[in-house]
């Protein structure tokens, strides 16, 4: 008799509007984008302080993440689409909340494996 186990795949797929894309979600690519996302935390918590206003900055913080997380041109696609940075600010946002709970499932799951597993031996 044999046991089938199904593996997961690391592509976690995304929509936003009529806009399909995937976030590749290797151990590799998970920490650098952890990297990227507490910089990118980091930048806007001090253009906050600063009070700086300007669109063009903030616009770049964004693009450069979509892009990171989405692929490159992913930012430039959503933004002739709704041609409003606050909104895709929004929509990030909302984005990075998500992903944040997909990551934990997957960490659960594996951590609940591991548990499994030493009860196991």
């Amino acid at each position: 008799m044999a046991i089938k186990l199904n593996l997961r795949t690391t592509a976690i797929p995304i929509e936003i509007g009529k806009f399909k894309f995937e976030i590749e979600m290797t151990d590799v690519k998970e920490r650098a984008l952890q990297v990227k996302l507490n910089d990118f935390v980091q930048k806007a918590q001090k253009s906050s302080e600063e009070k700086t206003e300007d669109e063009e900055v903030l616009r770049n913080m964004i693009a450069g993440m979509f892009d990171e997380l989405l692929g490159d041109g992913a930012f430039e696609k959503l933004y002739a689409h709704t041609s409003n940075t606050g909104i895709l600010l929004g929509v990030f946002l909302e984005l990075v909340a998500e992903y944040s709970k997909e990551v934990r499932a997957r960490v659960i799951s594996k951590s609940m494996l591991s548990v499994i597993n030493e009860k196991s031996h």
